[in-house]
């Protein structure tokens, strides 16, 4: 099996036990459905943006927000299509975080083919690579120097095999550990003919999620990364070397990971306290929605109301099931119905 070589210094504890204090601020905030939806939207925009721009989408953030949104931009169909495949993936990750049991090479093949459809051949999406990958960086004047050279293509299926038998075991490790450690080693993997950085990112949010570490899904790692995307690859190239190989000593990855996480918790609960609902709260006070609520809050969201007709046909459920939904969060006081019979709607509790 897979065992990292690192070191758990003083001041990896102490960000780890901040992180820790604001994800409890952040989970026992009174933070109303509506503006929790609103603020996901805006976290699946961002990260679409950052994990893209770092591979070198010139998408800027508005035209981001425009294609995630269903509206055209003047911009290439390659950055286009990466960013709605970012999307996709992102969906994904939230299905497969909601699975029972551990995360599988299948699950990790499937987001790969989402991630890639249509900027690949066929046969590389969701397919481990068939031969030897070299990342150079190009120095202009048509010189490039070699900066990493990956596995050799036939261990691949064996040491994602052991990654994830580490991943899925029952160690004791801090998910934040965990999700630093699987990123590095993943992307030093380099499975893929392309696309590794991406799904790293993904699957590193995906490892958040399983784990109850998801901020409320508006925690945005890659806004880290990309403002300086220079000391990201720094900081996994001082680890990684020039070529695979093991046994490499993981300590400052791990402590610019967590430092990364640290800030981008720390933005979260400004986010959370920007809009007054930073004030913990009971379990009885919270109100919990299912994934099917949370839909229609994010649907009414986006528009003034909704019908039981609209719900079963973004839910894809009956009726009747849907008008259950509905009047649920009418009980919640999150919505309100107005109108009789046919005419019936639903709006935003005012």
């Amino acid at each position: 099996m897979f065992k990292p070589n690192y070191t758990i210094t003083p001041e990896m504890v102490i960000a780890i036990s901040q992180i820790s204090e604001i994800k409890t601020i952040v989970e026992r905030s009174r933070v109303l459905p509506l503006n929790q939806a609103q603020l996901q939207r805006q976290a699946i925009a961002r990260m679409a943006h950052t994990s893209t721009s770092i591979e070198g989408n010139k998408l800027a953030q508005f035209e981001v927000d425009k294609v995630l949104s269903g509206m055209s931009v003047n911009a290439d169909a390659k950055s286009i299509l990466e960013v709605k495949n970012y999307q996709q993936a992102l969906k994904k990750v939230e299905e497969i975080a909601e699975l029972p049991g551990p995360i599988t090479s299948k699950q990790i093949l499937e987001l790969h083919r989402i991630l890639m459809l249509g900027l690949l051949p066929k046969e590389k999406t969701g397919a481990y690579r068939p031969g030897d990958i070299y990342i150079v960086d190009d120095l202009g004047n048509g010189k490039e120097v070699l900066r990493f050279k990956g596995p050799d293509a036939k261990k691949v299926p064996y040491l994602i095999n052991e990654l994830l038998l580490w991943l899925n075991s029952k160690q004791k490790i801090p998910p934040i550990l965990k999700a630093a450690i699987f990123h590095l080693q993943f992307v030093t993997i380099h499975p893929f003919s392309d696309g590794n950085g991406r799904i790293t990112r993904l699957l590193t949010n995906l490892i958040l999620y399983k784990e109850n570490w998801d901020f409320r899904k508006i925690i945005v790692l890659e806004d880290y990364y990309n403002r300086d995307r220079l000391a990201y690859y720094n900081a996994l190239n001082e680890v990684q070397g020039d070529k695979f190989h093991s046994g490499e000593d993981l300590t400052s990855w791990i402590d610019y990971f967590i430092l990364g996480f640290l800030l981008e918790a720390k933005e979260v609960a400004k986010t959370i306290s920007s809009i007054g609902q930073d004030q913990i709260v009971s379990d009885e006070e919270q109100i919990l929605l299912d994934r099917d609520e949370i839909k229609i809050i994010d649907l009414l969201a986006s528009s003034n109301k909704t019908t039981s007709s609209d719900i079963e046909k973004l839910l894809h459920i009956a009726k009747r099931t849907a008008q259950l939904k509905l009047k649920n969060l009418v009980d919640k006081k999150l919505i309100e119905v107005k109108g009789r019979g046919p005419s019936t709607f639903y709006t935003q509790k005012q």
